[in-house]
């Protein structure tokens, strides 16, 4: 898993066990409590990504990152109405949030040139920029992997599997080889290799989960898309 952190991984069935794809729907059947885990869910994945694209742009003169962001999602995910015409406009969820997020920037612009008096004229050419959008999904899969590797690190230790954790991360992340870290904890290199393919297998399944999210049914489709955009 070194450079991205992905590059290594495989999107065959074998490494990539079937998992529920349906789970924004099944939040979103759950009313009010449901809206707020898909939110929050979004705001967590998405903030790091739209932050890169705001910050490619040339109207970041608009306001502090932050501040932006924040607003884009307060006044988005508020409405009832978002997820679900995301769902009828068959735009994958990365696709409709940042046709989203360049509205918004329109609307911003538009509402400041109104308050300063200014004649804003026809409507400003606000479509997704090709380069920042390839950005923004680098930015995406960055976002994906550190959620994956929090909920998978959770799950090891959970399981009791905290040694195994680390295997994972000297060799993967770090790029060790098993003999040059093996004996310090107290296991051969061949033991090292199994503890670490445990370890493995669980982020596999947490990256599997986090796209699967998103509503695509191939998602060894999109995680491929997501490899090449990265």
């Amino acid at each position: 898993m070194s450079g991205s952190g992905v590059t290594k991984h495989r999107t065959g069935g074998d490494v990539f066990p079937a998992t529920q794809l349906s789970w924004i729907d099944q939040r979103l059947e759950q009313g009010e409590q449901g809206r707020s885990d898909v939110n929050r869910h979004i705001m967590e994945l998405y903030r790091f990504p739209l932050s890169v694209y705001y910050l490619g742009t040339r109207d970041r003169w608009l306001g502090d990152v932050d501040e932006v962001i924040n607003g884009f999602f307060a006044d988005r995910l508020a409405r009832v109405s978002f997820l679900g015409d995301w769902r009828s406009s068959g735009l994958k969820l990365r696709q409709w949030l940042i046709n989203a997020f360049c509205f918004y920037l329109r609307e911003i612009k538009r509402a400041r040139r109104r308050d300063a008096h200014e004649d804003v004229g026809q409507a400003e050419d606000m479509t997704v920029v090709p380069a920042l959008a390839k950005q923004f999904d680098k930015a995406l899969v960055a976002a994906m992997v550190r959620k994956a590797m929090s909920a998978a690190q959770t799950d090891c230790e959970g399981a009791g599997l905290a040694a195994h954790w680390q295997v994972f991360v000297l060799h993967f992340c770090h790029g060790r080889p098993y003999h040059q870290f093996a004996q310090d904890m107290g296991v051969d290199a061949a033991r090292a290799v199994v503890m670490a393919r445990t370890a493995k297998k669980k982020f596999q399944v947490a990256i599997r989960d986090i796209i699967a999210r998103e509503g695509q049914g191939d998602v060894d489709g999109e995680i491929q898309s997501l490899l090449e955009s990265a």
